[in-house]
Order: structure tokens, then C-alpha cells, then sequence
């Protein structure tokens, strides 16, 4: 009786989990190497990074290939929010070299918006990979093992990851655009869709949420002599036109005097650089590749130019 249950066990682990077990390397191969979602950087974070910035999609605005005298790294991640842009910083701070220099991006969205329950719980997975439980919000330690061990079985669609992966299709080759074609395609319907989809308006108590953690990141930089740089990134002119429309620039300036005047109340360090509606970059239209978001020419002119900046001001050297 005992070898008949013994030979079945063998029997189930054969034809049931280790078809799974294969399959769930073969998936954790392909989501944590091949994948668009940045995490392998955090496998080995540099010391001594002398620039570097945080942000959500807006992060990538940040290209520091020109710039090989200084030691950088970029701990943004796509729909990254301002709770673990602090997160991720509280863990790594150790690793900014003294007199470094961080740069805090600010979106739309980062100040009355809140990310919804749905699309936080769908990213938050991928901080059990790199994070601390200290720096993960209601950490759950059975979620940790399944992250660690079974990422499969957190996937939605894992088949469809490894097919795109093995078997991608061919895209065809990106057709020139007109600036009369990218302007038709920025809508105030789009504009503000998309800004409420991803954050949506949550009035005060979002207000009052986003400047907690952007005061903590603040307040981190200063304690570690980092000093921090908040900054409002570039985007399409008909983008910021649309979203004044609702009145959030009001509300921003409220924001970001908020943060400025603690900041002087408390003696600590601190700039921000609003290039929301900047006449060098949001009338450019080659510089952005949608409504939001800059393009690679476009990245390596804002890096060029706030790094420009910093240096004037004596923050970097």
C-alpha cells in the first residue's frame, strides 16, 4: 500500500508540477530578463551614484548616456507613484554618494490623484522582488513566497508573455510624422482620460497624501546630504493648455509653495524646476512622442538642460 501511494505521488509530481515547475522557470526567465518592467536594474544597484532621479513613467525622461563623468542611475518605474518613489529611496540612500543630487519628478497626476486600488495592487507585485518588507505597504508574507518562488501563478497571462517572447511579431517600421499629425492626435478627451485614469483627482485627501511622501523624500535626501530637486517634466503644449482647463494649475502652484515653504521653514535643501510649460521644450513636437511622454531626442535635451542647470548652481559639480 505504501509503495502504491508512493509510486502515485511520483506519478503526480511527474505529469503535473514539474510540467508547472518548468514552466514556471521558463516564465520567471522571461518576465524578469526580457520584459519591459525595469526591475533587473535593481539586481545590482550601484554605490556612489552622484545623479539620479525617481518618477513613474516620467522617469524616463531622464537619459544620462551624455553625461559618463558622473555616476548615475534611474529608480523610476512605469505608474511608480510618489509612496514608493519614497520607498525605493528609503532603501537605497545609502547608495547616493554625499553631495549628490537627486531629481524628484512631479506629474499632473502627483498631486490631487491617487492611484486606484486596482492598478496598485497589479504593480505593487513587483517591489517583492527587490524590496525590503520594511519598504512594501501591508506587506503579506504568503504573497512574498508565491512572488519568489511561483511567479506564475501571480500572472494574468503568463502564456502570453512567453509566446510575445519566443515568437514576436514583426512591427512595422514607425512612419515619419508631421507636427500637424502629432497635434491632431493630442484631444482634451484624451488628455484628461488619461491623466484620471492612471491618478484619479482625489481633491484634499490627495493633496494632503502626495505632499506627505514628497516631504519624506525631501526630508531622507537632506538627512543623507543628497540634495533633492523636484521637478515638473515637460509635456505638449496642447496637454498642459487642456489640463489648465480644470484649474489644476491653481491647485499646483498651491502645491508646490507648500512644499517650498516647509522646506524653508525646516532649513532644508531643496529646488523645483517647473518645466511644465516651458517655451524651450512643450512647442517642440519632435521632442515628445505622445501626450505626455518625451521622446529619445527629447530626453537627452531636457537631461542635457537640467544638468546644465544644477551645475550653474553650484549643486553639482
Amino acid at each position: 500500500m505504501k509503495k502504491e501511494v508512493l509510486v502515485l505521488c511520483v506519478k503526480l509530481f511527474v505529469c503535473l508540477l514539474l510540467p508547472f515547475e518548468i514552466f514556471n522557470l521558463i516564465y520567471s526567465h522571461v518576465e524578469f530578463n526580457f520584459t519591459d518592467n525595469a526591475m533587473t536594474k535593481f539586481r545590482k544597484v550601484p554605490y556612489g551614484i552622484q545623479v539620479a532621479n525617481t518618477g513613474s513613467s516620467h522617469g524616463y525622461n531622464f537619459d544620462y548616456s551624455e553625461f559618463p563623468e558622473y555616476k548615475t542611475f534611474n529608480f523610476n518605474l512605469s505608474m511608480q507613484a510618489t509612496n514608493y518613489d519614497y520607498h525605493v529611496i528609503n532603501q537605497y540612500i545609502n547608495h547616493m554618494a554625499e553631495n549628490s543630487v537627486l531629481f524628484i519628478p512631479v506629474s499632473f497626476g502627483e498631486v490631487n490623484g491617487i492611484q486606484p486600488d486596482f492598478q496598485y495592487e497589479k504593480i505593487k507585485k513587483r517591489y517583492y522582488h527587490f524590496l525590503k518588507p520594511k519598504n512594501i505597504e501591508n506587506y503579506n508574507f504568503f504573497d512574498a513566497l508565491k512572488q519568489k518562488y511561483f511567479p506564475v501563478v501571480c500572472e494574468a497571462h503568463p502564456f502570453k508573455t512567453v509566446f510575445n517572447h519566443y515568437f514576436p511579431k514583426k512591427s512595422a517600421p514607425a512612419a515619419e510624422r508631421t507636427d500637424e499629425e502629432f497635434v491632431a492626435s493630442i484631444t482634451k478627451e484624451l488628455v484628461l482620460h488619461s491623466f484620471e485614469t492612471m491618478f484619479p483627482d482625489c481633491g484634499q485627501e490627495g493633496f494632503d497624501y502626495n505632499y506627505g511622501y514628497l516631504m519624506k523624500i525631501i526630508k531622507l535626501c537632506n538627512e543623507h546630504k543628497v540634495y533633492p530637486v523636484v521637478v515638473t517634466c515637460p509635456v505638449p503644449d496642447l496637454t498642459s493648455l487642456y489640463y489648465s482647463e480644470t484649474g489644476f494649475f491653481e491647485n499646483y502652484e498651491i502645491y508646490r509653495n507648500r512644499v517650498l515653504m516647509e522646506v524653508h521653514r525646516n532649513g532644508m535643501n531643496c529646488l523645483w524646476y517647473d518645466y511644465s510649460r516651458s517655451q524651450d521644450f512643450c512647442h517642440n513636437y519632435e521632442y515628445f512622442k505622445d501626450i505626455s511622454h518625451m521622446s529619445d531626442k527629447g530626453a537627452k535635451a531636457f537631461t542635457a538642460d537640467i544638468i546644465s542647470k544644477v551645475k550653474k548652481q553650484k549643486i553639482l559639480k
